[in-house]
């Protein structure tokens, strides 16, 4: 339950699930209880400062939906986008400029004088949400490049994906739309989520861990011969490591299947 204090406090810390209706819940609280929160972490990253106050915010949908409703009627549903974009960064600052962000949009409502407000690149409130968005964006492309899935023996496709962002409420339409009525799980074991898609839908299931069947016998099969072509195609004589890593980043490396060994 939020803890509701009637003197707005000085050095306070607002806690929330990670989630970005958790996040737009405590932008709600910082408004109602007129206080100027120094951080907005989500709860498990959370770092004391000395002398400050925290509270924990209780994940309210209807006041999430408040807060959408006003960016989008304020200065239009771009900018939200690029609010949930940010939100799935891991910087420590993410709440903390989203919130200055939405402040900054909510003075602005109404003003048809100035250019769109994601355009104003010498703002430097706009300036640090556009970065941790860019961030965001870059890590949905690494994803929608490097997730492999496996064919388990449930008939269920799934990927395990490890991303400096928690990007995958961010790609999920994109594999929906690719594997059409085949369910699938993208489980991403940096953040404890997955999404989960039936077919038809799909949900975001918190989880620290997954126990998943074994891969199909077609599967493993397709999977060596995967390995093989990938290994056929490279040219010795030009091999660039440096080059590789940037565009293939070592810490995804465990998740791709062709650069394991192969077993035959």
């Amino acid at each position: 339950m939020t803890f509701v204090q009637e003197e707005p406090l000085q050095h306070v810390a607002y806690l929330h699930d990670g989630t970005l209706e958790g996040l737009l819940s405590a932008v709600f609280l910082s408004y109602e209880r007129r206080e100027e929160p120094e951080d907005i972490v989500a709860e498990g990253l959370y770092e004391p400062r000395l002398g400050q106050s925290c509270v924990r915010v209780e994940t309210d949908f209807e006041r999430a939906g408040r807060v959408r409703r006003g960016v989008e009627k304020a200065v239009g549903k771009q900018a939200f986008t690029a609010i949930m974009r940010a939100s799935t960064c891991d910087d420590y600052e993410t709440g903390r400029v989203v919130l200055s962000f939405i402040r900054y949009c909510m003075a602005r409502s109404g003003s048809l004088k100035h250019a769109p407000v994601l355009d104003e690149l010498a703002n430097p409130v706009v300036a640090d949400l556009r970065r941790l968005e860019k961030r965001a964006i870059n890590e949905s492309e690494k994803m929608r490049q490097f997730v492999r899935f496996s064919h388990l023996e449930n008939g269920v496709w799934f990927a395990r994906v490890n991303p400096n962002a928690s990007v995958v409420p961010l790609v999920m339409n994109h594999f929906a739309d690719r594997l059409n009525d085949q369910p699938f799980i993208i489980f991403d074991e940096a953040h404890g989520l997955s999404g989960v898609y039936d077919g038809r839908s799909w949900q975001l299931v918190r989880a620290s861990a997954v126990d998943v069947p074994s891969a199909t016998e077609h599967d493993r099969e397709m999977q060596e011969a995967w390995k093989r072509f990938y290994d056929a195609l490279s040219v010795d004589a030009r091999y660039n490591p440096e080059l590789r890593r940037h565009f293939m980043p070592v810490r995804l490396w465990r998740n791709l299947v062709e650069l394991h060994p192969c077993t035959g």
